[in-house]
């Protein structure tokens, strides 16, 4: 140690052991400032492939969307309005998203303003294809006050869209069961 001491004050930084030393000292930092970069490099690699992997699936996911038909008024298909009776009005269910709807129940509180009544309407329903519709109910004036529409996509997972009326407004709420 004396010896090394004596070295360093005799011939200064340029000795040759403690230049290796330096050299060493400097590697291994070096080293573990690499090693820091590659795992926060592949912490965000790991965060990104899974956020893809949730973009995809909330890309394929369905939507269902409860839609008054009436047989004058379009976004209907007109090969469904022809069915709709001329003074009355239809509940459609569409499918509104990018993936199939399987397990469909729907449930809603139809109030019939004519015969001053209200009623309690649940169906399950069958598959809907992207961009279809389907019939819930034809009534002369009916006015749905809640609806719940509870499905599942081809992969398993549960979604529930909430439609509630308020002064004539509908207001929808979608869930992730």
């Amino acid at each position: 140690m004396t010896r090394s001491l004596y070295s360093l004050l005799n011939n200064g930084i340029h000795d040759p052991a403690w230049a290796q030393a330096y050299s060493s000292f400097l590697l291994v930092g070096l080293t573990l400032i690499t090693l820091a970069v590659l795992c926060v490099y592949a912490w965000d690699t790991h965060k990104l492939a899974k956020s893809s992997i949730e973009q995809v699936k909330n890309a394929q996911m369905p939507f269902l969307a409860l839609v008054k038909i009436k047989r004058d008024n379009p976004p209907a298909p007109m090969q469904l309005r022809a069915f709709v009776p001329p003074t009355s009005l239809a509940w459609a269910v569409q499918n509104q998203g990018n993936a199939a709807a399987v397990n469909i129940i729907v449930k809603c509180n139809i109030d019939d303003e004519a015969a001053k009544e209200s009623s309690v309407f649940s169906e399950g329903l069958n598959p809907i294809a992207v961009g279809a519709w389907t019939f819930v109910s034809v009534y002369p004036v009916a006015h749905i006050t809640n609806c719940t529409i509870e499905y599942s996509s081809l992969d398993g997972r549960k979604f529930r869209t909430d439609i509630s009326t308020v002064d004539d407004e509908h207001h929808l709420e979608f869930h992730r069961l």
